[in-house]
């Protein structure tokens, strides 16, 4: 069986990572609906972090873009795609944007540690020291979110 690697990463308005989840599915479905469900998964760690203010950054410009404009022709990632609707309502503020890879190495990274570990992955406040290299290498792009 296939495995997929979905690597999620919280910073704050900081740039300074904060959380990072590495979530570990069998079966390879297509980069648009991994990216959703990452995403989706995303949306459902800082709700239960009780955040109200976040920034989503993908790496993937047709999934950014089908969450801002609510269209997709594939009934599978439509379904993912409410499911981001609706947690969305969670927030005061939560905004998606597109980042280019290059920006989002971390992310890429974690997700493929988590397929070659084989278990979900947590971790809060203190991270790998290749984690936080990678992380540092990001922050040169993150943006600040909802002034």
């Amino acid at each position: 069986m296939v495995r997929t690697g979905l690597g999620i990463i919280a910073q704050n308005w900081h740039g300074k990572i904060v959380k990072a989840k590495g979530i570990v599915t069998r079966r390879r479905g297509a980069p648009a609906i991994e990216e959703a469900m990452a995403i989706r998964s995303a949306l459902e760690m800082t709700t239960n972090a009780g955040w109200t203010t976040i920034e989503v950054q993908s790496d993937c410009k047709c999934v950014v873009s089908l969450i801002n404009s609510s269209n997709a022709q594939d009934c599978k990632l439509q379904t993912i795609l409410d499911d981001i609707e609706d947690l969305k309502k969670n927030f005061d503020c939560c905004v998606f944007l597109f980042i280019p890879r290059t920006a989002n190495s971390c992310s890429h990274a974690l997700a493929q540690f988590t397929v070659k570990s084989v278990r979900i992955i947590e971790w809060e406040g203190s991270f790998p020291f290749w984690f936080s290299e990678l992380a540092r290498k990001d922050m040169g792009v993150v943006t600040p979110f909802c002034n």
